[in-house]
Protein backbone atom coordinates (compact mmCIF):
# COMPACT_ATOMS: atom_id res chain seq x y z
CA UNK A 1 0.00 0.00 0.00
CA UNK A 2 1.29 3.68 -0.80
CA UNK A 3 0.58 6.41 1.87
CA UNK A 4 0.92 9.92 0.25
CA UNK A 5 4.75 10.68 1.58
CA UNK A 6 5.76 6.84 -0.29
CA UNK A 7 4.19 8.14 -3.91
CA UNK A 8 6.57 7.89 -6.46
CA UNK A 9 7.05 10.94 -8.63
CA UNK A 10 7.92 10.70 -12.23
CA UNK A 11 9.76 13.72 -13.28
CA UNK A 12 9.64 15.04 -17.15
CA UNK A 13 13.31 13.75 -18.79
CA UNK A 14 14.67 17.09 -20.38
CA UNK A 15 14.62 16.37 -24.33
CA UNK A 16 17.19 18.25 -26.14
CA UNK A 17 17.03 17.77 -29.88
CA UNK A 18 21.12 18.36 -30.91
CA UNK A 19 21.49 18.95 -34.63
CA UNK A 20 24.73 17.07 -35.54
CA UNK A 21 23.25 13.65 -33.87
CA UNK A 22 20.36 13.73 -35.87
CA UNK A 23 22.03 15.11 -39.40
CA UNK A 24 25.31 12.27 -38.75
CA UNK A 25 22.33 9.97 -38.27
CA UNK A 26 20.67 10.80 -41.14
CA UNK A 27 23.75 10.38 -43.29
CA UNK A 28 24.85 6.98 -42.20
CA UNK A 29 21.24 5.91 -43.50
CA UNK A 30 21.44 7.88 -46.32
CA UNK A 31 24.90 5.82 -47.32
CA UNK A 32 23.24 2.79 -45.87
CA UNK A 33 20.06 3.21 -48.52
CA UNK A 34 22.60 4.18 -51.57
CA UNK A 35 25.15 0.82 -50.58
CA UNK A 36 21.53 -1.49 -50.62
CA UNK A 37 20.37 0.19 -53.89
CA UNK A 38 23.96 -0.27 -55.54
CA UNK A 39 23.51 -4.13 -54.55
CA UNK A 40 20.12 -4.43 -55.74
CA UNK A 41 21.25 -3.36 -58.95
CA UNK A 42 24.01 -5.21 -59.61
CA UNK A 43 21.85 -7.89 -58.37
CA UNK A 44 19.24 -7.12 -60.74
CA UNK A 45 22.04 -6.84 -63.85
CA UNK A 46 23.41 -10.51 -62.96
CA UNK A 47 19.91 -11.47 -62.69
CA UNK A 48 19.13 -10.19 -66.07
CA UNK A 49 22.51 -11.90 -67.65
CA UNK A 50 21.23 -15.12 -66.35
CA UNK A 51 18.01 -14.69 -67.34
CA UNK A 52 19.43 -14.21 -71.27
CA UNK A 53 21.47 -17.13 -70.67
CA UNK A 54 19.02 -19.36 -69.75
CA UNK A 55 16.71 -17.89 -72.58
CA UNK A 56 19.79 -18.84 -75.19
CA UNK A 57 19.13 -22.12 -73.96
CA UNK A 58 16.34 -23.03 -74.12
CA UNK A 59 15.99 -21.73 -78.05
CA UNK A 60 19.08 -24.08 -78.58
CA UNK A 61 17.31 -26.60 -76.85
CA UNK A 62 14.30 -26.26 -79.02
CA UNK A 63 16.44 -26.07 -81.88
CA UNK A 64 18.47 -29.05 -81.24
CA UNK A 65 14.97 -30.58 -80.38
CA UNK A 66 13.60 -30.04 -83.98
CA UNK A 67 17.07 -31.40 -85.85
CA UNK A 68 16.72 -34.46 -83.44
CA UNK A 69 12.82 -34.87 -84.62
CA UNK A 70 13.73 -34.44 -88.47
CA UNK A 71 16.64 -37.09 -88.34
CA UNK A 72 13.76 -39.31 -86.63
CA UNK A 73 11.50 -38.86 -89.07
CA UNK A 74 14.31 -39.43 -91.43
CA UNK A 75 15.04 -42.63 -90.11
CA UNK A 76 11.59 -43.52 -90.25
CA UNK A 77 10.82 -43.04 -93.80
CA UNK A 78 14.59 -44.75 -94.58
CA UNK A 79 12.88 -47.94 -92.18
CA UNK A 80 9.53 -47.87 -94.13
CA UNK A 81 11.12 -47.74 -97.25
CA UNK A 82 13.21 -50.40 -96.60
CA UNK A 83 9.93 -52.46 -95.53
CA UNK A 84 8.38 -51.85 -99.02
CA UNK A 85 11.17 -52.80 -100.55
CA UNK A 86 11.88 -55.89 -98.93
CA UNK A 87 8.14 -57.06 -99.36
CA UNK A 88 8.35 -56.12 -103.00
CA UNK A 89 11.73 -58.46 -103.60
CA UNK A 90 12.05 -61.77 -103.24
CA UNK A 91 15.33 -63.01 -100.89
CA UNK A 92 17.80 -64.09 -103.12
CA UNK A 93 20.13 -66.99 -101.33
CA UNK A 94 23.27 -66.50 -101.91
CA UNK A 95 25.10 -69.35 -99.30
CA UNK A 96 27.79 -70.76 -101.76
CA UNK A 97 29.48 -67.20 -101.47
CA UNK A 98 29.09 -65.46 -98.56
CA UNK A 99 26.99 -67.94 -96.07
CA UNK A 100 23.78 -65.28 -95.50
CA UNK A 101 20.92 -64.61 -97.35
CA UNK A 102 20.49 -61.10 -98.48
CA UNK A 103 17.48 -59.34 -99.50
Amino acid sequence: MFFESDEETFREKSKKVEGKPIESKIDTIMERLEMMTQQIDMISRYLSTVSKRVGKALDASVAYQRDLDDLERRINLVKSRMNELENVVPEVEIKESIGRKAA
